[in-house]
């Protein structure tokens, strides 16, 4: 085999090499992208369940504590845990008052490995009405943590009242 061919083939195998190298990170992204995406899911879920079996301490668990959290309806800004807490506690004090929470639609998207966004439609059912709305969360993590919402925006779309 001449010179050049051996500089020929060893620089075929280092593209391929190279190539290979590139496919498996992608592939590891992908398989890491679907593993966020199920996981930001979950806690965006937990928020149906826990709400349901009434546990306000649980569902406000989905809240990030630490970061500076924003919950935005109507022409309303709640800025910090604390003043989520307050807010969820006094308007919805026991499980009747807290209705019926049912996400009828969900899309999530991970932006990066610790950032996602999560959107979709709902129907929450009081004692005296029930109202279909839209909802948008901004999920953030630290690293491989848990992921928890730092930004919420729900409007109200349909409200019926069963009175």
């Amino acid at each position: 085999m001449s010179n050049n061919s051996k500089r020929f083939s060893q620089r075929r195998r280092k593209n391929l090499g190279l190539t290979l190298g590139i496919l498996l990170l992608s592939v590891s992204w992908l398989v890491s992208a679907d593993a966020a995406e199920d996981t930001a899911r979950e806690r965006i879920e937990a928020l149906q369940e826990t709400w349901n079996r009434g546990d306000m301490g649980a569902y406000l668990a989905n809240y990030h504590r630490d970061a500076p959290m924003v919950l935005s309806f109507g022409n309303t800004l709640v800025q910090g845990w604390n003043a989520l807490d307050e807010l969820f506690r006094q308007s919805y004090p026991d499980p009747l008052r807290m209705g019926r929470f049912t996400i009828d639609e969900l899309h999530v998207q991970v932006l990066e490995p610790t950032v996602a966004i999560a959107f979709g439609n709902f129907t929450h059912v009081f004692p005296t009405e029930t109202i279909k709305g839209g909802f948008s969360h901004v999920l953030t993590r630290e690293g491989e943590g848990p992921w928890l919402i730092r930004h919420e925006r729900t409007s109200r779309g349909e409200v019926l009242h069963t009175e």
